[in-house]
């Protein structure tokens, strides 16, 4: 095993994280000798000239908006072009001025993109310095300035003006500045993570090592491992908080973001995901395996950003010989990475830089966006998706997805957009974290929108024109991704014609040292042509505990029966109930005895919108948790409600997952409807039932406490 050292010692860094207490805002203010260029502390930018409109017309009020909370600015005014968001673009220009001292100083935070997102140093016209944001957060969410100098020297004595850019419009893509000044010495930051982020070194902070290529070798090069030590403890160090879930995915250190690259390799599933260590905050590919979809086993990293700045998302591929992973790596285009060893723990990236740059060798316009792909292969070619948008009604943006082909993963041609008559899609969405795989006779394309969160299109695949006909298209979540809803998928076949997909789970309440979660696995397959069905996946059978079972008994109308026995909060649930004409049924759970905690599941029998292309009218499940909890940090979310075809006489069944803080529900393997939930009392553990309006009969129900997977 070969431990590949960043330029720095990463457990230095670490630790020298940690022990850095003074933030920029706590330093010693200016001193006689320093020349005040600007503070940003007036009503205006004074002799500065604003171009665009990132910046406004006046400089920002820190912390007077909730999406974009800062913290290491100096006093309440500051530049920050988030005025509107990431899309607006703009430039400030200081008046021209005197270079009198040899080091000017700054702070700065935000978006870390060469040449457009940036403070400039220009003279007689030229950049002569240039600096990028760290695009840094703290653990509380606030965007970081700090400090960093340029050493001037060598321009003493000359004129020079200052330039502020914003000319990014995807995410990190705004700038904040604050007091900029003329000293005698320099200020810079002591956050090594800060330094690595305004430096563009885009080397890696985390140790990175090479194993073996044989399995038995590999597991023993895990045992000793020092890294995978660290995991162990920080997993241990977080095992008793009352949120964290047992049976459900969560990644062993820091934050999570989107899943990637599932696929199954020798026997065994693998799942990547956005991995946020701490010694390094940019994404990596995090990394784990399992064996039956349920029981994760946490392996190193697996991809490293370098030459990208940050690896994103993106999907897996595999052949006979190797898996292939194309993902977006940020300021540079996709990237292709190949793997082989039994463990799939070595990647080597295919030419060491973007394989799809994201822009043209002359700086002019392309007809697509390069961003989260994915890829599957037709005969001897490779294919790849792009996710972005094309320009829909009243010129705002809808899904789009562009279509590359390639013979050797190196070199890859622009076709054209891939998706033909998607009437299923918002205004407003785009296509990332696309993954398009073949379904039953159909394929299918699953896709994250910024807008409203994880999404699929059914349609065929046109192999003759390489396009792909939609007829049908649902969510995955139904309401806003976040607070507390579905995320991204991550897909691919499962070889007997349907399609494994997880997510990500958005968080609703602060956890320290973590936030995110995976949703179980789900076996997608077709029902008829355009309907979608969702079962779990994998081995979860095997995760159940204790047994109780409820033989058949009555629901009276307008009376709620608490189930006397039977509570938890990581349990499974499956209750087979007949409607018969209650105009509602309710189950709740985590429900607390004077019921002000409690989480509500309703079914609507035939109470959906009506689709004249299926029989019947659909019903509507819905997961409700507005009484979920009386934290007042605990945010919650409308209802989520989703359609789900169920014949007059067939009977509903609730498999219903609770793990802490997220309940799953699928509905008679048709749909599926989740949300994170954080009880604030400890007694939040009952069930209950309740038919509205006329009774109805409770056929049977089973409830499993269920156990850790870790």
């Amino acid at each position: 095993m070969q431990l590949h050292k960043p330029a720095r010692s990463a457990l230095a860094c670490l630790a020298l994280l940690i022990t850095c207490t003074t933030s920029a805002s706590e330093q010693k203010p200016l001193t006689d000798r320093d020349i005040l260029i600007a503070d940003f502390e007036g009503d205006d930018y004074g002799d500065w000239t604003v171009q665009g409109e990132a910046f406004g017309n006046r400089p920002a009020i820190a912390n007077t908006t909730l999406p974009n909370r800062v913290t290491g600015h100096w006093g309440k005014g500051l530049v920050n072009s988030y005025l509107g968001g990431d899309r607006p673009v703009g430039k400030l220009t200081s008046p021209p001025f005197k270079i009198e001292r040899p080091y000017i100083n700054f702070l700065i935070g935000a978006g870390r993109y060469e040449y457009r997102t940036c403070i400039n140093l220009l003279v007689d016209g030229k950049v002569v310095r240039s600096t990028v944001g760290p695009a840094m957060k703290n653990e509380k969410g606030e965007e970081v300035l700090d400090w960093y100098g340029w050493d001037v020297k060598d321009l003493q004595g000359k004129t020079a003006t200052l330039e502020i850019v914003d000319n990014y419009t995807g995410g990190w893509g705004h700038i904040n500045i604050d007091h900029i000044f003329q000293s005698d010495q320099p200020r810079k930051s002591t956050d090594p993570v800060f330094i690595h982020g305004v430096s563009l070194d885009r080397t890696s902070l985390v140790p990175q090592y090479t194993f073996a290529d044989i399995l038995e070798e590999q597991e023993a090069q895990l045992k000793d491992n020092p890294y995978m030590a660290r995991l162990k403890a920080s997993r241990e160090s977080m095992a008793d908080d009352p949120y964290r879930p047992i049976y459900h995915y969560v990644n062993p250190e820091g934050t999570l973001n989107d899943p990637n690259g599932l696929c199954f390799w020798q026997g065994r599933w693998h799942l990547f995901y956005q991995a946020y260590p701490p010694e390094d905050r940019r994404q990596h590919w995090g990394h784990a395996v399992s064996d039956d979809l349920i029981h994760w086993r946490d392996l190193p990293l697996a991809i490293y950003p370098d030459p990208e700045d940050k690896c994103f998302s993106g999907a897996t591929l595999v052949e006979d010989d190797r898996v292939i992973a194309m993902y977006h790596g940020t300021q540079v285009g996709n990237m292709v990475a190949v793997s082989s060893d039994p463990l799939l723990l070595n990647w080597k990236k295919v030419t060491g830089k973007a394989v799809i740059p994201m822009n043209s060798p002359d700086g002019s316009p392309l007809p697509y966006r390069v961003f989260d792909p994915c890829i599957w292969k037709k005969g001897d070619t490779y294919y790849s998706l792009s996710g972005g948008t094309l320009p829909g009604p009243g010129g705002r943006p809808t899904r789009a997805n562009f279509l590359f082909r390639s013979k050797d993963l190196a070199h890859w041609e622009y076709l054209h957009p891939f998706v033909e008559d998607d009437r299923f899609s918002l205004v407003g969405d785009d296509g990332a974290c696309p993954y398009f795989w073949p379904i039953g006779d159909r394929h299918i394309l699953l896709h994250f929108s910024h807008m409203s969160g994880g999404k699929y299109l059914l349609g065929d695949y046109d192999t003759d024109r390489d396009k792909f006909v939609v007829t049908a298209g649902g969510d995955f979540n139904f309401g806003a991704y976040g607070p507390c809803g579905v995320h991204a998928p991550s897909a691919c076949p499962d070889g007997k014609g349907g399609v494994i997909t997880i997510f990500n789970m958005n968080p609703g309440k602060p956890t320290e040292g973590w936030n995110q979660i995976m949703t179980l696995p789900r076996r997608l397959t077709l029902i008829g042509e355009n309907q979608l069905a969702q079962v779990p996946a994998g081995d979860i059978e095997s995760v159940r505990g204790q047994h109780k079972h409820l033989d058949a008994m009555p629901l009276p109308a307008n009376e709620e029966i608490v189930l006397d026995g039977i509570q938890g909060n990581a349990m499974e649930i499956i209750a087979q109930i007949d409607p018969r004409g209650a105009s509602m049924i309710e189950l709740d759970v985590l429900r607390s005895p004077g019921a002000e905690e409690t989480t509500r599941i309703l079914f609507f029998r035939e109470r959906g919108m009506r689709d004249r292309s299926l029989p019947g009218r659909p019903s509507v499940i819905t997961l409700d948790i507005s009484r979920s909890s009386t934290l007042p940090d605990a945010t919650s979310r409308p209802p989520e409600s989703a359609p789900v075809q169920i014949a007059r006489n067939e009977l509903l069944e609730l498999r219903i997952f609770i793990d802490k803080s997220v309940v799953e529900v699928f509905v008679n393997g048709k749909q599926c409807v989740a949300a994170r939930v954080y009880p604030g009392r400890e007694d939040s553990l009952g069930i209950s039932l309740h038919a509205q309006g006329q009774d109805a009969q409770l056929q049977s129900l089973d409830a499993w406490q269920m156990n850790s997977i870790y």
